[in-house]
């Protein structure tokens, strides 16, 4: 199975402030994002929504394209689209995402011991 490509953290950060609306967290901290990538001239992105039968994914697409061409104006091109291989599932929330959903982490935080 060939490995999914890498998540640009730049984007990511530019992502963090397009909301699903019915859930109020981003598409970054729902696992949404699948890929973001850009080059000189391009970006390209691959989301998921939590649903099928979500009508809110053009809206989204639309929020993703605006907040990229403000962020990166030099990009000729902006690629949005939905995806549904791999189905999504709650399991692609961030631990900053179950936190704001009022659910604990997946991983406890760190606990740096002292030496006595």
């Amino acid at each position: 199975m060939p490995m999914p490509p890498a998540l640009d953290p730049e984007l990511l950060s530019c992502l963090e402030d397009v909301l699903d609306p019915e859930v109020g967290l981003s598409v970054v901290d729902l696992g949404l994002v699948y890929r973001a990538s850009r080059s000189t001239d391009a970006v390209d992105v691959a989301i998921s929504l939590t649903t099928r039968a979500c009508p809110l994914g053009e809206m989204i697409l639309d929020d993703i394209r605006e907040r990229i061409s403000e962020r990166f104006g030099e990009v000729k091109v902006v690629n949005a689209s939905l995806v549904w291989d791999p189905p999504w599932t709650p399991d692609r929330i961030t631990d900053r995402g179950l936190e704001r959903l009022g659910r604990p982490p997946r991983r406890p935080p760190d606990v740096h011991l002292r030496d006595h």
